[in-house]
């Protein structure tokens, strides 16, 4: 076979004119013009003894222009040996030549474009988890390392290995697959019960009406949903002596039989199991909330340099808490993920924590990169953002940005914006809030909290005389504080350095009765820009606010 390091260089090169955007988006819009140097396609065709038949398919797809265009593609392409495999196992027919009803070439189209992303990515960029962009199909593919170090042991979507990997050639990379990855049609409650080891847990989905909900792609607004659930096997059930859905039942609602009651308790666990985030294993958070189903209740996540803690305890010798069993969990489905917990995972109260909110990055549409940096689009387009009068807003995202995550949501031209915060554990907090403020063509705007104003008027004119910046004491009896050291651009410039990222303190006697959602609303009093950075809220009872000179999460 020719590898990577002897692949000829030969002529051809077309461009195509390509938008990936959605899952919507295809690859047949072409328009080419030709060049000197070697393409996917051509790579592919210099390795007939390997790649044959996966060019047929291309041909009989009509993508084999689009993969010899212009463009920057990873192309995870089967060999010959794993295209014959599957096109027996699926069609019983021994060549891609012999496929000609046209919902099976469908099926090949659709085949082709979860094989293809529309970026260059090298083995170096793998990770235990999802890769960062989606597929034509608009999902994620996943890469994992379970059998062992070393790009020889990966797997992708837990069942492919690969051939050959990184062969570059002028329009992207490609990687030759021992497999043929099977296209996501099923929804995450589907995938769980066909795989066989939680089939207490997708009882319970069924009973309480759950197995309905996770199982919905789209929602209302034409988004993708993208669920997470965590569930305990058979066998975690087993060893807390738990053998059907009758006992699971009988242990958590003895006597209640309404399990579709969002009352019943057995409903309550079933929906605590579930977030609408979308996290493979390495992406929970290192020292957040992760917001549930089950409305008022969070999973609380916290990330050692060797696991992963959820529900962490605080309790001093005794801490416990509840952790994945890697080797079954980061099974990918058409709208997220699950994972099985070691222990069963019940309810959580936890202590109030300090808390900041990304209003850009903690977003699910930004998670799931439904809507890009610079992208115009209505409030229509965010689940938990709303403003008025409707009109298309965007996020700003640069490395150069003293901000959290280098991004802001460049606001302007409002009546009022408000957002879904993340769940708050009950208790008494402070509430600050950052945006790039200085200049007197900012807004002044008066909070809301859960429909009640809230705190003195938040006045982004003010100029560092008015916060009295630097001066902390000064800022303080201002009602303003520095921004974070920790929270820098890429030249190492921090919040603290910067005036505009000023942190206003809205109040500093927040109570929080319970822990749930809430609605934090700003309505103009002077019209104006207003690029808002985080909120945040900081645990007045037990001194666990950070100190403002270090930084926020050390």
């Amino acid at each position: 076979m020719k590898t990577k390091k002897n692949i000829v260089w030969i002529t051809g090169l077309v461009v195509i004119i390509l938008s990936i955007i959605s899952c919507n988006d295809d690859l047949d819009r072409a328009t080419f013009f030709t060049t000197d140097e070697m393409t996917i396609i051509e790579t592919l065709e210099a390795n007939p003894e390997i790649f044959s038949s996966y060019i047929e398919i291309l041909e009989k797809t009509e993508f084999y222009n689009s993969l010899k265009s212009y463009g920057n593609y990873t192309c995870f392409t089967p060999t010959n040996e794993a295209v014959k495999a599957y096109i027996k196992e699926k069609w019983n027919v021994a060549s891609v030549s012999e496929i000609t009803n046209p919902e099976d070439i469908e099926f090949l189209k659709l085949i082709v474009k979860f094989h293809t992303i529309p970026t260059g990515r090298l083995t170096s960029g793998f990770v235990e988890g999802r890769l960062a962009d989606t597929t034509y199909t608009g999902d994620y593919l996943t890469t994992s390392f379970l059998k062992g170090g070393g790009i020889a042991n990966v797997e992708i979507n837990r069942g492919v290995g690969l051939d050959e990997y990184d062969i570059r050639s002028s329009n992207g990379i490609i990687h030759a697959l021992d497999g043929v990855l099977s296209p996501f049609v099923d929804p995450v409650p589907v995938v769980m019960e066909k795989a066989g080891k939680h089939t207490i847990f997708v009882e319970a989905l069924k009973q309480t009406g759950y197995y309905e909900v996770f199982s919905v792609v789209f929602n209302e607004f034409g988004s993708k949903n993208n669920f997470t659930i965590l569930a305990e096997s058979d066998e975690v059930y087993s060893q807390e002596g738990i053998n059907s859905f009758e006992d699971l039942a009988n242990l958590l609602s003895p006597g209640d039989t309404d399990y579709a009651n969002p009352d019943n308790e057995l409903n309550r666990f079933v929906g605590y199991h579930a977030t609408q985030n979308f996290l493979y294993s390495r992406n929970f958070p290192d020292d957040a909330f992760v917001n549930t189903v089950l409305p008022r209740n969070a999973w609380k996540s916290f990330k050692t340099d060797t696991e992963l803690r959820i529900n962490e305890t605080e309790t001093g010798e005794n801490d416990t808490w509840t952790s994945l069993i890697i080797e079954d969990s980061n099974y990918p489905a058409k709208n997220g993920v699950y994972h099985t917990v070691n222990k069963l995972f019940t309810i959580f109260t936890p202590k109030p924590k300090h808390i900041i909110f990304d209003v850009v990055s903690d977003q699910p549409e930004y998670q799931s990169r439904l809507i890009r940096r610079n992208q115009n689009v209505p409030s229509t387009a965010w689940e938990f953002i709303r403003w008025f009068p409707e009109g298309n807003k965007r996020y700003l995202q640069q490395s150069n940005r003293v901000n959290l995550n280098n991004n802001i949501l460049d606001v302007g031209g409002y009546a009022w914006i408000e957002f879904d915060t993340p769940v708050l554990p009950k208790g008494k907090y402070e509430m600050l809030i950052s945006s790039n403020g200085g200049n007197r063509a900012r807004a002044i705007t008066q909070i809301y909290w859960d429909g009640e104003p809230i705190g003195s008027v938040y006045d982004l004119t003010l100029g560092n005389s008015g916060k009295g910046y630097p001066d902390e004491a000064l800022m303080e009896s201002r009602g303003w504080r520095h921004g974070y050291r920790c929270i820098t651009n890429n030249a190492g410039t921090s919040q603290y350095d910067v005036a505009g990222a000023s942190r206003f303190i809205i109040t500093k006697e927040l109570l929080c009765p319970e822990q749930k959602r809430h609605v934090f609303r700003m309505e103009v009093v002077k019209a104006g820009g207003t690029p808002i950075d985080y909120i945040e809220w900081i645990p007045v009872d037990d001194n666990s606010g950070p100190d403002d000179s270090e930084c926020y999460n050390d």
